[in-house]
């Protein structure tokens, strides 16, 4: 019967399954200094154990309670590394539709890159990712993760775009922004769900077709001749336009105090009474 449970595995590697099927009510388990482990019995998840020496089965602490002259037992082991980081490519399936901040065109675009993570709560990232299933791997873990990281990087990325007053023909100049921004959302994402640190997150390229481009670049010049800037937040809107679509700020010029003419966004002084405009 065994009486001590040693990892065998690698650092490497993000996490390690082992099982012993008779354990004597007096056995132990040494965890490394490089690793947590979680101990498995009958579907119950002990808190994650740090490096030492333990009883794996303690009457006092009340970790599978078991009395010193109780029959042998199975119990599984779930060695975590603390340090083992796991890269993995990330890309969009299909592309992100959305609609430029700047000029209201509707796009197509498809974002890739790659990210890097490891394990910051143990016992939540068994339960929420690994659970029980006997052959899960990590490429099943990737997969996953892939699956939610892609559904939440459209709504994060339009939403970066259009607060950032980002171009969709500006993509690849504000990788860094785009990538600060993405790695913190999902970061917390990461964190709050599977109990993973992320550890890097980068946008690698983006792939928006030509046509697409030309279509912004048209618009751009068209509102350039006929529009107006919207004094709030800088979006150009067309002459017609009353309210900035991206703000709600009114595009109609301030009327001044004194005398009741209408007044230029940017004027310092009333053009018909002289008055100085207070802001």
């Amino acid at each position: 019967m065994a009486e001590l449970v040693k990892f065998t595995g690698s650092n490497t590697e993000l996490f390690c399954r082992e099982s012993a099927d008779e354990l004597h009510a007096s056995a132990q388990v040494i965890v490394p200094e490089t690793h947590t482990v979680l101990l498995i019995k009958d579907g119950v998840v002990s808190e994650a154990l740090s490096a030492g020496r333990h009883d794996i089965f303690d009457t006092e602490n009340g970790l599978f309670r078991l009395k010193k002259d109780s029959d042998v037992a199975s119990v599984e082991f779930v060695f975590i590394s603390k340090s083992a980081k796991l890269p993995m490519l990330w890309g969009t399936a299909s592309p992100i539709r959305a609609r430029d901040p700047i000029t209201g065109v509707p796009v197509s675009i498809g974002i890739n890159g790659e990210l890097e993570f490891r394990v910051k709560t143990p016992k939540q990232f068994y339960l929420e990712l690994v659970g029980a299933d006997s052959e899960y791997s990590v490429d099943k873990l990737k997969k996953r993760l892939l699956t939610r990281l892609v559904n939440v990087v459209e709504p994060i990325v339009t939403e970066v775009m259009r607060a950032e007053r980002i171009s969709y023909t500006e993509f690849s100049e504000k990788k860094q922004v785009i990538s600060d921004k993405l790695k913190v959302k999902l970061g917390e994402i990461f964190t709050a769900e599977y109990g993973l640190e992320l550890c890097s997150f980068t946008v690698a390229g983006a792939i928006i077709s030509d046509a697409d481009i030309m279509a912004i670049e048209r618009k751009r010049d068209e509102l350039g001749k006929t529009g107006k800037a919207c004094p709030s937040c800088g979006a150009v809107m067309g002459a017609a336009c009353k309210f900035c679509s991206e703000c709600g700020a009114s595009l109609a010029p301030a009327v001044c105090g004194k005398c009741g003419a209408k007044l230029d966004a940017d004027a310092k002084f009333c053009s018909q009474c002289g008055a100085k405009i207070v802001k």
